[in-house]
């Protein structure tokens, strides 16, 4: 299921290989350009008697200074005499050969708000096709990742109330992170209460601190666990997404909720994280607070018999970083084996009752 750090998708336009960036650009202003300029701007004109004692060019060299000066717009015709070329403001030159531009600009902006316009009115049509009957028990299944990213960015923008959020995993994509910003920032300034769940790998990502540090700010509440269940978000508690999956390999989809007794049962489930859960830090070290929380995370997952690779995963990291956390845990421990590390932290009471009962 998408999440909401993934950003709106747009339609790609085809653009004519033919123009290019360098067909839209001036003339490159030479160094020997630039001194025939200033020379006029003193001339009040340009003279090409003057303009050659100033850069010691000849009457060729000097005329293709001029017509880049021209073409630049950064020489024009006197209204009083046509005969005589005056140096213009350069900033009135830019905007001169800008406005064509930014008219050609308009014109695409134009005709791809109207193109989205004449197409998007078929998309409830097309989902209706390719989204089940809703089944008894106010569920809806939805199999394409496009048709749940659109429902999710529709839910986010009516949601007024409540938006609940949990996101498992660690490293965010900090294009998305910065492309939902916006999104994410208008709900919260229009009344929306914020409550969003990352794991606490999240917390050493800087482009992570600096989106939630912007967030925060701005009034949501934003913390971290240990570990996480699957991905969930639960708008006004009237709808919620949850990923439709029976293993952890299935394709991409998304289960709806709006049946008040699931949404119900489900608020409290993040309640229940969001109780245990610690508020992400964006100043000091990145596990500032944490990193007892997750040394301990791992003893329990250890002690359940997982592999580094389960591990690593359940807790949102890198199997390397993972590694690094139980040579960390097993010489402060002072044990030679993971097992013996077990052992150990067992005797001292550091795991939980549900990993020593396993």
């Amino acid at each position: 299921m998408a999440g909401l750090e993934v950003a709106r998708e747009d339609f790609g336009v085809n653009v004519d290989d033919s123009t290019t960036t360098g067909s839209l650009l001036p003339p490159e202003l030479t160094p020997s350009a630039v001194t025939v300029y200033r020379r006029a701007l003193v001339d009040g004109e340009f003279r090409y008697d003057s303009a050659a004692k100033a850069t010691g060019l000849e009457h060729d060299e000097l005329t293709e200074c001029r017509d880049t000066l021209v073409a630049c717009r950064l020489l024009q015709v006197s209204a009083e005499d046509s005969n005589v070329l005056i140096p213009v403001n350069p900033e009135l030159a830019a905007a001169r050969l800008a406005e064509p531009l930014e008219s050609t600009i308009r014109t695409y902006r134009d005709a791809m708000e109207i193109t989205r316009e004449r197409l998007l009115q078929l998309m409830p049509a097309y989902l209706g096709r390719t989204v089940s009957n809703p089944v008894e028990g106010g569920l809806e299944i939805v199999s394409e990742a496009a048709e749940v990213q659109f429902l999710v960015n529709q839910a986010l923008d009516t949601c007024s109330k409540e938006m609940l959020i949990v996101q498992p995993g660690g490293f965010r994509d900090p294009a998305l992170l910065q492309t939902a910003l916006p999104t994410n920032l208008a709900a919260v300034n229009r009344g929306v209460r914020v409550r969003v769940l990352y794991q606490h790998t999240t917390r050493t990502q800087l482009s992570m601190r600096s989106y939630v540090s912007t967030m925060v700010e701005a009034g949501a509440q934003i913390r971290t666990a240990d570990q996480l269940a699957e991905r969930m978000f639960i708008f006004d508690r009237e709808v919620a997404f949850i990923p439709k999956r029976s293993n952890p390999h299935q394709a991409p989809g998304a289960v709806i909720v709006r049946e008040p007794v699931l949404i119900s049962f489900l608020c409290t489930l993040f309640d229940q994280f969001w109780v245990s859960a610690v508020p992400f830090i964006t100043e000091g070290p990145g596990y500032q607070g944490v990193s007892g929380d997750l040394r301990l995370a791992v003893l329990d997952l250890l002690a359940q018999g997982l592999k580094d690779e389960v591990v690593a995963k359940r807790l949102g990291m890198s199997v390397r970083t993972c590694r690094r956390h139980i040579a960390s845990i097993m010489q402060e421990l002072g044990a030679e084996s993971r097992f013996e590390a077990g052992v150990k932290a067992a005797q001292m009471g550091l795991l939980t009752s549900t990993a020593v009962d396993s």
